[in-house]
């Protein structure tokens, strides 16, 4: 049993070594996110495009295009498709994004609610614009289990006020 816990625990560092070296990912944390989000709200864009990807171990992989302007999404598209005015749209802007964070923290304090067996953690890890705060690409693994999801910002552009 201590042989198998070292194992995981040397399969875990491995791991979070090799992510943060390779991916320029930080560990999120509330103070992170709660920074980023007030970063943004001063020095953010009222009128902005982008392109955000969305995919996990448990989530169909989608390519989102979306247009905002205060704070108001005004066009999304999923896969192409256009999805009507309605309920949900507002999580696809970058204010949305920042909610989808911290619900992810809320779930990170909770490990065992996204499948991992006692002992083991979840891993949120985020970047941000150095700029304007604005999230660019967040991932989050859970140990000992399959329950991966990556929000990636792919395109970012901003548009005439």
């Amino acid at each position: 049993m201590a042989e198998l816990r070292r194992t995981s625990l040397r399969a875990l560092l491995l791991f979070v070594l090799t992510t943060l070296g390779c991916s320029r990912l930080s560990t999120l944390t509330p103070d992170v996110l709660h920074a980023q989000q007030e970063r943004w709200n001063s020095a953010g864009p009222s009128y902005y495009s982008m392109i955000v990807e969305m995919k996990g171990d448990r989530v169909e992989a989608s390519r989102y295009a979306v247009t905002v302007r205060d704070k108001n999404v005004v066009s999304l598209e999923r896969n192409g498709l256009v999805i009507s005015p309605g309920g949900g749209r507002e999580d696809y802007s970058i204010d949305g994004l920042f909610h989808i964070l911290d619900q992810e923290l809320d779930l990170a304090t909770k490990p065992q609610i996204l499948g991992a067996p006692p002992g083991y953690a979840s891993y949120p890890l985020a970047s941000f614009d150095t700029a304007t705060g604005r999230l660019t690409r967040y991932q989050r693994s859970v140990g000992g289990t399959k329950n991966s999801i990556e929000i990636d910002v792919q395109e970012f552009k901003v548009l005439g006020q």
